[in-house]
């Protein structure tokens, strides 16, 4: 599951990780679903470009957005090309959403401790994504981030984990040409588990109005 997450990392470096002109973002330590978050996507031409939109995928076939309940900011990636929410994205519509961490919680005696989920070597995160796009007024884009069973570090914290890109393998994720599910399904499971270290964080970051570096910070101890 990915339900929070943070964007810090400097513009620049994202930029070059991404293949886009420029990133720019206002940087973010706790981003919570419905929010509006940054993603890329590849045009048919070829050109990569920046959109931003609503975390929380309204699928093409909702009539009025306004009435839609579901909060999709997550889509199984095992049952993604079967279900009628997902499977046309996942065709025609694939994104990466670049992240510099994101939070998880554990279930520690009787509370919940949250943890910052980071590339051990300090990269972003390039979290494989699906996207839709909505004409009217009352449309706009959208975007969910596609989850797989857990590596064996983040089984320590959940029976969920994002499905984390390799930069390698990002331009074929991206490739409007590849429409079936099986072009890309391999790309779809956890990451490797020394790609990855988590840190315990200040409870604080379970309220989604505080946004603050000190929501990073590791706890002592």
């Amino acid at each position: 599951m990915c339900g929070r997450y943070t964007l810090y990392h400097d513009e620049e470096d994202l930029s070059g990780l991404l293949g886009v002109s420029a990133f720019p973002l206002m940087p973010r330590y706790n981003v919570a679903p419905t929010q509006v978050v940054p993603w890329v996507r590849q045009r048919p031409d070829g050109a990569r470009e920046v959109m931003t939109g609503r975390w929380g995928l309204v699928p093409g076939w909702v009539k009025e957005p306004a009435d839609f309940r579901a909060t999709l900011f997550n889509a199984r990636a095992e049952t993604a090309a079967e279900k009628p929410s997902f499977r046309d994205a996942l065709r025609r519509a694939r994104c990466v959403v670049p992240v510099s961490g994101f939070y998880e919680w554990r279930r520690e005696g009787q509370r919940k401790q949250p943890y910052h989920v980071v590339r051990a070597d300090g990269a972003a995160l390039l979290l494989a994504g699906l996207y839709a796009e909505r004409a009217g007024p009352s449309g706009g884009p959208s975007a969910t981030v596609l989850t797989c069973p857990p590596n064996e570090r983040m089984a320590e914290l959940h029976d969920r984990m994002p499905v984390v890109l390799d930069p390698d393998h990002l331009a074929r994720w991206l490739d409007p040409a590849l429409q079936r599910p099986d072009d890309v399904s391999d790309l779809l499971g956890p990451c490797p588990s020394d790609w990855l270290c988590a840190y315990p964080v200040d409870p604080r970051v379970g309220n989604a109005r505080i946004d603050d570096p000190g929501l990073i910070q590791a706890l002592p101890g």
